[in-house]
């Protein structure tokens, strides 16, 4: 079922990533007041790996904490897990925008001029994707140590 699942996570990266991007230079143009404008063809021939396996770890891991809980744990398991995604990849978009438009020293006007490929979208979405996932490993690791502590006692 393990494997399953993260199919079904790599599965939903690949159909997601234009979705993505298109977010990412949404926030790149929006938290620098328009100082980037993109050049260029926005043209990309392969997704990016890292992306996909973070997605897939990501999906994997939120299953697994999910597994034998009540639907209202679900459901503020999954809205926790999408609000942190969603908050960390606003922030590191921001982040790395800012930084780009003040390390420019040749642009005119402030305005920075980018290649639709000089964002690390992979590692964007990767970092968002496995930072939003430490609460359900906390929550795993928390849960497997309580019944390892429950079992030991019971064999005393």
């Amino acid at each position: 079922m393990g494997i399953l699942v993260f199919l079904i996570g790599i599965g939903i990266a690949y159909y997601s990533e234009s979705f993505f991007r298109s977010l990412i230079q949404d926030i790149f143009r929006w938290s620098t007041s328009d100082k980037i404008k993109f050049a260029g063809k926005n043209f990309y021939l392969f997704s990016n790996k890292l992306y996909s396996l973070t997605f897939g770890i990501g999906f994997l891991i939120v299953t697994l904490e999910n597994l034998n809980q009540k639907l209202t744990q679900i459901l503020k398991n999954g809205i926790v897990s999408i609000l942190v995604f969603g908050i960390l990849l606003v922030g590191i978009s921001a982040t790395d925008a800012t930084i780009k438009v003040v390390e420019c020293t040749g642009c005119e006007d402030g305005i920075r001029k980018l290649h639709w490929n000089e964002i690390n979208y992979g590692l964007i979405i990767g970092l968002s994707a496995i930072i939003s996932i430490i609460p359900s490993l906390i929550r795993i690791i928390k849960r497997r140590k309580s019944k390892r502590t429950m079992r030991y006692t019971q064999t005393q």
